[in-house]
């Protein structure tokens, strides 16, 4: 995946010390949407929307971050659909189900809308068939792997662990899940299994709970994003699994973070995703204005561990990582 460091870059910072266009005001000025598969109550996506609205003042445009209260596609698609009859100048969105993007997107870059994909993309099998313009974000599955072979000095040879999915189907949330069990199926021997939890933290627990009762032998706990992590922690916490069954995650905030700090979780991936909301709206007001083509951005970096969690927490806290 490409590093869009360049071109993009260069040009953020030239637009932003020269400050907004005295034109970006009123009806001339652009308006971009991003829109997620979930609103800004998920911790995550309230970092992606501080992004986009950090972009939208140091470029002097409107930048409009939406997503439905929960995981749902249709209520998704019905706001993108909003945004192409608003005559968006450009349009970002997570690809949360390839069979329902595939049309809407094909639809708003016929009436010359740009756009492109931040979060999560379409499975290997549907790729090149939806036609949105780069994508912004992190490679799931590889990453995946990653978070499954930092653990693998932890683990046992023919170790049982579970991966815990709070949105059950989501693309990139079973991309991870999938690189995770290859790692420990191919490197270990082991054996993974994905277990729905639900979004709601209280049943979580109760599901989590049960899993384990059955499975005594499990070694470790894998969650795919906050809604997971935080109802985890509280079962380790609360139930005194804390170095009796490991956990690792994806992404930061601060009960992870503390988690992290407590020993209770061995670390989280962080996918740094204020900049897919930032990198959106430069790259299509970059279009829009300049008709540079958008490029794919990597915002996956390193995993957040004890030895390095301090460096991070302050800008946790500030709403940044």
């Amino acid at each position: 995946m490409k590093r869009v460091f360049g071109l993009c870059l260069i040009a953020c910072l030239a637009i932003i010390l020269a400050g907004p266009s005295p034109a970006a005001s009123g009806a001339d000025q652009m308006t971009f949407y991003v829109i997620a598969h979930t609103g800004p109550g998920d911790p995550f996506w309230a970092v992606v929307q501080r992004g986009v609205q950090d972009a939208g003042k140091a470029l002097g445009v409107k930048a409009v971050f939406q997503g439905p209260a929960g995981y749902n596609v249709p209520e998704q698609v019905n706001m993108f659909n909003a945004a192409m009859a608003a005559k968006a100048d450009g349009i970002a969105t997570s690809i949360s189900d390839a069979r329902a993007w595939a049309e809407p997107i094909r639809e708003a870059r016929k009436r010359g809308i740009p756009v492109v994909a931040i979060n999560c993309q379409e499975p290997e099998e549907f790729r090149g068939t939806i036609p949105y313009m780069s994508y912004i974000g992190m490679d799931e599955y590889e990453a995946g792997k990653t978070v499954a072979r930092r653990m693998l000095p932890k683990l046992k040879q023919g170790a049982k662990v579970v991966v815990a999915i709070h949105q059950a189907g989501h693309v990139g949330l079973e991309a991870r899940a999938k690189g995770i069990g290859e790692v420990i199926a191919k490197d270990l021997g082991g054996k993974t299994d994905k277990l729905d939890i639900t979004q709601d933290a209280t049943q979580a627990i109760g599901i989590l709970r049960s899993y384990l009762k059955a499975n005594p032998d499990t070694a470790a706990i894998f969650t795919v994003g906050p809604l997971g992590a935080i109802p985890a922690i509280k079962m380790i916490r609360d139930d005194g699994l804390k170095g009796k069954v490991l956990m690792a995650s994806y992404d930061l905030e601060p009960v992870t973070i503390q988690a992290i700090k407590d020993g209770i979780c061995e670390g989280t991936m962080d996918q740094q995703q204020y900049l897919q909301g930032y990198m959106a709206v430069v790259e299509l007001y970059l279009n829009a204005k300049f008709q540079l083509d958008p490029a794919d951005y990597d915002t996956g970096r390193g995993f957040v561990t004890p030895e390095n969690v301090d460096a991070v927490a302050a800008l946790v806290k500030a709403g940044y990582r």
